[in-house]
């Protein structure tokens, strides 16, 4: 295996004084230092804020809960269907990603392999990676388990497709389910398709890295598409903020059965940290703190999720070209914690169940504006919208 240096393509935030990345002695993988560091979830709304001012003294002023006006005006648009797909503009659950899955718990030990899917097995049997270094044309990976994360490698450039396949990173496993580290000396399209993401379960004490990061990261080259793809058991669906487009997904089941401290996990959904855009989300149900077995609340999924859709900047980085329409959006602290964004498009939406609000004010030492936000509604945890409108964000 040649000995490259593995990386996230982009610097994680600073999330916590004390974090720090650390590179393993056995096999470089990037991985963040929580072990001495202050639990960075969302236990109350400054804490929210505290995480994402990085190495800056929180202020007084904490994002409230956006209210919800009694006098507003109800998005009549939005509530016409009141079913759980909101009219068909999102997925029902567990009615997309790889062929023959089918219902399934989180706790469930692994999914089973459906007829005609190739097995494939961790080159690194101790970080249970599973490489692809040579990307030159076209690269396509269809009808395949996975038991192994999948590294995408420095040199890997041209298109990767991952197709009708199930990625299952197990215990043990030291990244998340597919990191992306294609360097910028040319250009990576990775395109996912009828995919399950799902990384397998531990114990309390246990370790795997999957079930607490986000599942897909970008790189500073690539173009991601995500269509059709359900992503449970991971700490998010895709660290990934510039050319970027997820479309008919699914985000469900955040796993934190394992840690004593849910806090601890400084998780999301989607994520475009330091990203300049664009990024595009559509027809998606994202609700990261639900068990989809049961229909109802992850207990504590709060405490790890800052918010199903958060937006940060990095040094001098601004988002542009953002826009996410037709999707539920659900179960994480905030639905929407928007940070760093200018001309941000959100429309058509429907806002189910969260902990400290549906939306949450820009901070003291930020400036977000929106171009475009009509039609998002308040919904139920099913995903089913009703007649009240979410207001726009101050």
């Amino acid at each position: 295996m040649p000995g490259k240096r593995r990386s996230t393509g982009r610097r994680w935030p600073v999330l916590a004084a004390a974090g720090a990345l650390l590179v393993g002695a056995a096999v470089t993988v990037v991985a963040l230092d929580r072990g001495a560091a202050e639990p960075t979830g969302c236990a109350t709304p400054a804490r929210c804020q505290a995480a994402t001012t990085a190495g800056a003294t929180p202020t007084p002023a904490t994002p409230a809960p956006t209210p919800t006006a009694a006098g507003s005006a109800p998005a009549s648009a939005t509530a016409r269907a009141a079913d759980s797909t909101g009219g068909g503009r999102y997925p029902a659950r567990f009615s997309i990603g790889a062929p023959g899955v089918g219902r399934y718990r989180q706790s469930d030990a692994q999914l089973p392999v459906p007829p005609g899917y190739r097995v494939y097995e961790p080159h690194d049997r101790a970080s249970k990676e599973w490489d692809l270094y040579d990307c030159k044309g076209t690269v396509n990976l269809d009808r395949i388990y996975f038991r192994a994360f999948i590294y995408i490698g420095t040199d890997c450039h041209g298109t990767v497709n991952i197709t009708n396949s199930i990625i299952a990173p197990p215990p043990g496993s030291a990244n998340r389910a597919i990191l992306v580290n294609a360097n910028s000396a040319g250009r990576l399209t990775l395109n996912i398709r009828n995919t399950t993401i799902r990384p397998e379960p531990v114990a309390g004490g246990q370790q795997n890295a999957a079930l607490t990061d986000h599942a897909i990261n970008d790189c500073a080259t690539c173009t991601i598409r995500i269509s059709g793809v359900d992503v449970a058991n991971t700490g998010g669906m895709c660290l990934c903020g510039a050319n970027v487009t997820i479309e008919r997904s699914w985000l469900h089941d955040n796993y934190i059965a394992h840690l004593t401290d849910p806090s601890q996990a400084h998780t999301g959904g989607v994520f475009p940290y330091g990203g300049s855009g664009p990024v595009t989300i559509s027809n998606s149900r994202l609700e990261p703190g639900v068990d989809a077995f049961t229909g109802k609340e992850v207990p504590g999924y709060w405490k790890a999720i800052t918010a199903v859709l958060f937006t940060q900047s990095e040094g001098t980085s601004t988002l542009r070209d953002y826009l996410v329409r037709d999707s539920f959006i659900s179960l994480g602290a905030f639905g929407l914690y928007a940070q760093d964004g200018i001309g941000l498009r959100l429309r058509d939406n429907v806002f189910g169940p969260t902990h400290w609000g549906h939306t949450s004010q820009c901070g003291s030492d930020c400036s977000v504006t929106y171009a475009e936000w009509s039609n998002n509604v308040v919904g139920s945890i099913d995903g089913t919208p009703t007649g009240k409108a979410v207001p726009r964000p101050s």
